[in-house]
């Protein structure tokens, strides 16, 4: 084949937007079907163990090629500049990279630098084009669409393609610290998306600025070359598929390999899309790869939209070293405006747009210490509705370089040692691993880097995760308020209801067995003392106090702690929520502990900063032991400071205590005389019980629909601070009173529709309580008497999940069972009692 011909086979293959298209194109030129034309992706016969056990999720796939194009232009502007990557001059992290190679390097040692959240529009655009990604081919019902990522990045040479894009297990990155793509996998994970075939086309041409700072470039080194990736199925004495790409060229005698890739030269390729056309702008060099027939399972519709692929990239690359161009080049109609766009991530989003979407006092931030390992979390309250647009069912993101590499979904904030049901699909936190040390980094994340492992280190940072967002005083008030809203205008309604569920309670021992202490609450809302105490808050950028809560800087504070809990505390600070978590001179927080004439680091705590108060909550060391004397400092500092703030607290070890909610004491009610340190309940019951109509709901999260029979809420515990025990969480539940099956009883019963609707209500909020009853005694007996959390992240289903699923399944019943067991009599007894044939 003559180069004008693999020039124009190369145009075609970029051009063709189905499988049957490409088969053919290589059938013609007579490739498909000759074997010895194909050579094993990586040089490894066995490469589909590697190369099929990546990403399980077609989008996480999908981020790695565009994770490895902003690699390839960071190692582009370093190689261009003359550097050598793995040298001690070359930048020693992503940000550093950036700010050196695209904010100036006078601009590299400055804290602006490196992040693209302040730069302006019109240079995220223009630095964006340097990386697009393109959808072509098929709409949404007429088959699978193909997306094409191209980048400006250092290119390959023909030679050097086989050793670095079509490469399986080499340590190409491993020494290069600015760059994300370690593992080498060559962003495999998304070939088993691809069509049938798997197919994939790749074309790069090297940076001729490279070359000419490279001794002993080879003849060929500035031409384009291509090839197709493809998977074959097993066969003969092969049982497992394998992955080949196209190498029809007989290599030169000085090539270790006898096969390699179609070549040609030509000065420029239009390989990048300008508005709707996807090949239409030329560059010099770069590198292109087309997925044919890509299974973009759930973003399959137009790119740009809520439900496309843009807004699943954006969570899983929430904070992306460099913007890119999305542009959907397939036959919807609209303007230019609607057809392309820049991803910044999903930071960078929230950041432009905070007013719309997010709470006042939102986004917040805490340093968070997990067995000495270093976490910042963020955390991003969204008002109503306004979550949708940026995530889907993800709860709590763990990311690395301002990638996703795993989540926990939304369910997380309804876990009985969290409370936040009432904010559960209103919640988005971002926990920032990217100060792991390398090997807490592979214990905690799958080389694919789009899940979590298992293991210890995973359940002590859930576990630091359910703390610091138990105890966040902004999502406590932010729940209540929430669950103010829901219930305010329902409380004359529910009122009656309470007193009859009371009366029957009372009438029947069986049933009052049934009704938890831990659901009697003596109001669902905060006290009025509490709620007067919001308002709004203005924090500095550089602070001027951080003491003890109430105390003078300066006071060593004494504490007591029972050796089985954390301890609690409590700061003043005039610090902005965001003063740790900032991109630009954010602060530091370190807490220390002083043993002998040394000290070292405590190995766990969270920190909250919320508008004002800084919650300390931290564990014991593990060789602790009764009576002893703990002497703690904790510093806050930012480069403002000549002195950073220190304030230090002492700890005295007492004997183990039990949580609250596991003694069968009964909490005694408030006293009817009024005081100062003491507020009084007004005085209503759970379980609180709220009505919902059809109109009603679409307001319900996930909203109810015609078979939904009752919802129960986790909304936290009785009291505030009060250690949380699975049997005295409080739950609301929520009704749905146009029911399908209790509408078609009220159609065709000659009873009172008072008394049919009174039957439902009360069937199923009795079935939802004698529900929550048997789940706490399962605990109970499975920990040998003492509490423990559901596994609401793993194979087992929440409380919440059981109830709601239960009331559904016998909604169809609970009406036409009231009524035909009460109206049994002794004399049916004997034919309810026979059995056998008749005689």
């Amino acid at each position: 084949m003559t180069e004008h011909e693999a020039k124009e086979l190369c145009l075609a293959l970029m051009r063709a937007d189905s499988e049957d298209e490409v088969i053919d194109l290589l059938k013609k030129a007579g490739y498909w079907d000759k074997q010895e034309d194909w050579r094993f992706y990586g040089d490894y016969e066995n490469n589909y163990n590697a190369i099929g056990n990546q990403q399980s999720r077609p989008d996480a796939a999908l981020v790695e090629k565009l994770v490895n194009s902003v690699d390839a232009r960071l190692m582009n502007e370093c190689l261009a500049h003359g550097m050598n990557p793995e040298d001690a001059s070359a930048p020693r992290g992503i940000q550093e990279a950036v700010a050196l190679f695209f904010d100036g390097e006078s601009a590299g040692k400055t804290s602006l630098a490196g992040c693209i959240r302040d730069w302006t529009d019109s240079k995220r655009t223009d630095v964006a084009r340097g990386i697009a990604l393109t959808a072509t081919g098929a709409k949404p019902g007429s088959g699978k669409p193909c997306f094409t990522i191209v980048d400006a990045g250092e290119g390959q040479t023909p030679e050097q393609m086989p050793y670095t894009l079509l490469s399986l297990n080499r340590s190409n990155k491993l020494r290069i610290p600015f760059v994300q793509g370690k593992f080498n996998m060559g962003g495999t994970g998304v070939l088993k998306f691809c069509g049938k075939h798997n197919l994939q086309l790749v074309i790069s041409r090297r940076n001729p600025t490279i070359l000419q700072h490279c001794n002993g470039a080879q003849q060929d080194d500035g031409k384009w070359s291509f090839t197709v990736v493809r998977r074959e199925d097993p066969q003969g004495n092969r049982r497992s598929s394998v992955y080949t790409y196209l190498a029809p060229v007989m290599a030169n005698a000085n090539s270790d390999h006898k096969r390699v890739l179609l070549r040609f030269y030509a000065n420029t390729l239009p390989i990048f899309p300008e508005g709707k056309q996807p090949y239409a702008r030329s560059v010099e060099w770069g590198t292109l790869i087309k997925l044919y027939e890509y299974s973009a399972t759930g973003f399959q519709s137009h790119i740009l939209m809520k439900d496309g692929l843009l807004g699943r990239v954006d969570l899983l690359l929430p904070e992306i070293a460099l913007p890119m161009r999305f542009h959907e080049c397939r036959d919807y109609k609209g303007h230019g405006g609607s057809t392309e766009t820049t991803l910044t991530g999903v930071r960078v989003r929230l950041e432009d747009d905070k007013q719309q979407n997010l709470e006042e006092g939102f986004p917040a931030c805490a340093p968070m210490m997990v067995n000495s390992e270093e976490m910042l979390v963020s955390i991003y309250a969204f008002k109503k509705k306004r979550s949708e647009a940026y995530r889907k069912n993800e709860g709590i993101i763990f990311v690395v370089n301002g990638q996703t590499h795993g989540h926990l979904t939304q369910d997380f904030f309804s876990r009985k040692k969290v409370g936040l049901s009432y904010l559960a699909d209103s919640i988005l936190v971002s926990t920032d691993c990217t100060k792991l040390s390398g090997r807490a980094r592979e214990d905690l994340f799958m080389n694919s880097r789009d899940r979590l492992s298992g293991g210890d280190l995973r359940q002590q940072i859930e576990n630091s995760l359910e703390e610091l967002l138990k105890q966040h005083q902004g999502l406590r008030e932010l729940k209540e308020r929430r669950r103010r809203e829901e219930i305010e205008s329902k409380l004359d309604d529910a009122k009656p209801l309470e007193d009859i569920l009371d009366k029957l309670l009372k009438q029947s021992p069986a049933l009052s067995n049934l009704f938890l202490q831990g659901l009697r609450a003596s109001t669902p809302f905060k006290t009025v003392a509490v709620q007067a105490q919001e308002q709004e808050f203005r924090g500095r950028r550089f602070p001027t106090f951080f003491k003890f809560k109430g105390k003078d800087y300066g006071h060593i504070l004494d504490r007591e702690c029972p050796i089985n809990m954390r301890c609690r505390l409590a700061f003043e600070t005039d610090a902005e929520n965001e003063y740790f978590s900032r991109a630009i001179d954010p602060g530091e927080f370190h807490l220390l502990l002083k043993r002998g004439e040394g000290e070292s680091s405590v190995q766990n705590y969270v920190l909250n900063l919320q508008n004002g108060i800084a919650t300390l909550s931290l564990s014991l060391p593990e060789d602790t032991t009764l009576g002893q004397s703990l002497r703690y400092s904790a510093t806050m500092n930012d480069y403002s400071r000549t002195e950073p703030f220190i304030n230090t607290f002492q700890v005295t070890v007492k004997e183990e205590q039990q949580a609250r909610g596991n003694s069968s004491d009964r909490r005694k009610p408030p006293s009817k005389e009024e005081g100062e340190d003491r507020e009084r309940s007004s005085g209503i019951k759970l379980p609180n019980i709220r009505l919902v109509e059809e109109k009603d709901w679409q307001d319900q999260s996930p909203p109810f629909d015609k078979y939904a029979a009752m919802r129960i809420i986790n909304a936290g515990s009785n009291e505030d601070g009060e250690e949380e025990s699975v049997s005295n969480v409080v739950y609301d539940f929520y009704i749905n009173m146009d029911n399908l099956y209790l509408k078609t009883e009220l159609k065709s019963t000659r009873a009172e529709s008072a008394l049919v609707r009174a039957q439902f209500k009360f069937g199923m909020v009795l079935m939802g309580l004698a529900l929550l009853q048997r789940d706490i005694e399962d605990q109970r007996k499975q920990s040998g008497g003492e509490e423990q959390a559901e596994d609401e992240n793993g194979n087992g289903v929440s409380i919440e999940k059981k109830v709601e699923e239960f009331c559904r399944a016998v909604a169809p019943v609970v009406i036409p069972m009231i009524n035909s067991l009460g109206s049994l009599s002794v004399e049916d007894e004997p034919v309810l009692g026979a059995s056998g044939e008749a005689t």
